[in-house]
């Protein structure tokens, strides 16, 4: 299995058993900043690869500002 592959599994992972865990605890906010950053490094990965390696697509992209880290 390829790297993006496995990592893109162990999110899945990570993402279910966060879900689990929610469901359990009754805290919708558990495990929040996990899941927003696995979502944002998954998003940033994503568009990196349309912006090098699709010039079509990449002129009907419309970029967004994204709130930094504080």
């Amino acid at each position: 299995m390829s790297d993006l592959a496995e990592r893109l599994q162990r999110g899945v992972e990570t993402l279910e058993n966060l879900q689990q865990e929610r469901l359990e605890t009754g805290d919708p906010e558990h495990g929040y900043e996990v899941e927003r950053e696995i979502v944002e490094t998954e998003l940033r990965d994503l568009e990196a690869d349309i912006l090098c390696d699709s010039p079509s697509v990449r002129e009907a992209l419309v970029r967004i500002r994204r709130r930094r880290k504080s």
